[in-house]
């Protein structure tokens, strides 16, 4: 429908400047139109590169809980994919999977976008970015938020792992949270859970970050492991620049 509307759009654009020529000019006329179904013919191509894809196929229906990020609805969201920047885009982002499933703007089953062709998504407030990683870099290759972008920058990469329970002789499954925390300093990323493992890596500011700490009771349980984390890394940055 909105590419309906943006031809006509620019049809009608065409008609009023070539309106203002003489009216025998007709092959004027006519070149405007031409001109405004070829854009209208690119934007078409260029948008629908981003729909190319397999069908996304769902999970097993017998686990309730989501296997989305962060929730499990449409959402609009920006991709660069193969080299394109894309806006406005209907999706959801599998966590189980790490792969990104879009919704085709005619309806139909949605599609599930060729992972090594994305280089960052957005999805509502969250940032993400692919990090093609190897043991040397301390990371694995996969979609990684961006949690602070500095020069010391914080990742969190969002996981759910299928847990299965057949011991009462009937099939149940759910979702399980482990979303992983890194930390990314000098090239290389260290993966960091406890506070410990964040002031190692800020030996000459962790005596004034466990004073930030505590003054501003982070702690690296679950419920505040993410902020805390976030918040040292800033508070390290403003400390030494």
């Amino acid at each position: 429908m909105r590419y309906t509307l943006l031809l006509f759009s620019m049809l009608s654009l065409a008609t009023r400047v070539a309106g203002q020529a003489p009216l025998s000019d007709s092959s004027f006329v006519q070149a405007a139109k031409n001109q405004a179904v070829r854009s209208y013919e690119r934007t078409m191509h260029k948008q629908e590169h981003v729909y190319e894809g397999n069908e996304y196929i769902p999970h097993d229906h017998r686990i309730k809980i989501h296997p989305f990020f962060p929730i499990d609805t449409l959402q609009p969201g920006s991709i660069a994919y193969n080299g394109v920047h894309y806006h406005d885009v209907p999706m959801l982002y599998d966590i189980v999977r790490d792969e990104l499933a879009i919704q085709p703007p005619d309806g139909g089953y949605r599609v599930r976008l060729h992972t090594e062709k994305i280089s960052a998504f957005s999805i509502g407030v969250h940032q993400f970015a692919r990090i093609v990683g190897d043991s040397a870099l301390g990371v694995r290759t996969g979609f990684y938020e961006v949690l602070h972008n500095g020069k010391v920058k914080v990742l969190a990469q969002r996981v759910k792992t299928v847990h299965e329970d057949i011991s009462s002789g009937t099939y149940k499954a759910d979702y399980l949270v482990k979303d992983r925390f890194y930390i990314q300093k000098e090239g290389a990323y260290h993966e960091v859970k406890t506070k410990g493992s964040v002031l190692s890596l800020f030996p000459d500011q962790s005596k004034a970050l466990r004073k930030y700490l505590r003054a501003n009771k982070l702690k690296f349980n679950d419920e505040q492991r993410e902020a805390a984390i976030t918040q040292a890394t800033k508070r390290y940055e403003e400390l030494t620049h």
